[in-house]
């Protein structure tokens, strides 16, 4: 009975140091989290349907083109799906074919997600990169200004 409340103890104990050094440890981010991505938003939708995560992330021609081989995919898939179910009647060959076929378009289906989760991951984590590529370097900070 004591070891239970001792591990129950040493469980809230540990929790708490987490949520305290979480909060000493996080860095300081002056970005705009209005204008910033988050991975994890790029993520779920992405998930949700591929290609959302490109559209989250302004890349509305590269989300038609997921959503659209995503979408081919999945209706081939399910096309090759039945003419495998109602075979009844055709050549060993044709079957074989058929389960080759949609095989390979569920595979095509797992492929479009998988890239297109991580391209709206990697793209979020990216967003803000050519704005800080075309800072000026040589001008003075702000900051700077003010301490002279």
């Amino acid at each position: 009975m004591h070891s239970f409340v001792l591990i129950h103890i040493l469980k809230n104990s540990f929790i708490l140091l987490l949520l305290f050094t979480s909060f000493i440890f996080s860095q300081y981010n002056d970005v705009d989290t209005l204008q910033s991505k988050s991975p994890q938003t790029a993520a779920i939708r992405s998930f949700v349907f591929p290609g959302g995560g490109q559209y989250y992330n302004g890349q509305p021609i590269k989300g038609a083109v997921l959503s659209t081989f995503g979408v081919a995919s999945a209706v081939l898939y399910m096309d090759f799906s039945e003419k495998y179910k109602n075979s009844e009647g055709v050549s060993q060959s044709d079957k074989k074919n058929f389960l080759h076929q949609r095989n390979r378009y569920g595979w095509w289906i797992i492929i479009v997600y998988i890239y297109g989760l991580l391209d709206a991951v990697v793209e979020a984590h990216l967003h803000p990169f050519n704005e800080v590529m075309n800072e000026d370097l040589e001008k003075p900070d702000q900051e700077d200004l003010k301490q002279k």
